[in-house]
């Protein structure tokens, strides 16, 4: 679900960055979608930031194939 966070939010900043542009072009105001630009790039980097932590998890063996957190006693025995 992380991974696909990061990916649909990247598509969200392109797709602002598109539709500010064409506002551009035809001489319209760009400040409200340029101030959502800014809150799609914080989303961004916490999406990306969950997704190094629980890559981070994964490597430790805190987490199981599937990516769900796993009990301490049960991450402490691998």
């Amino acid at each position: 679900m992380a991974l696909r966070h990061v990916l649909e939010g990247e598509k969200h900043i392109a797709d602002q960055i598109a539709l500010i542009e064409r506002l551009r072009l035809m001489g319209l105001p760009t400040e409200d979608a340029a101030d959502l630009l800014e809150r799609f790039h914080l989303l961004q980097a916490q999406h990306e930031e969950h997704l190094r932590r629980i890559s981070d998890e994964c490597e430790l063996g805190l987490r199981d194939k599937q990516g769900h957190l796993l009990p301490p006693e049960a991450a402490m025995r691998r």
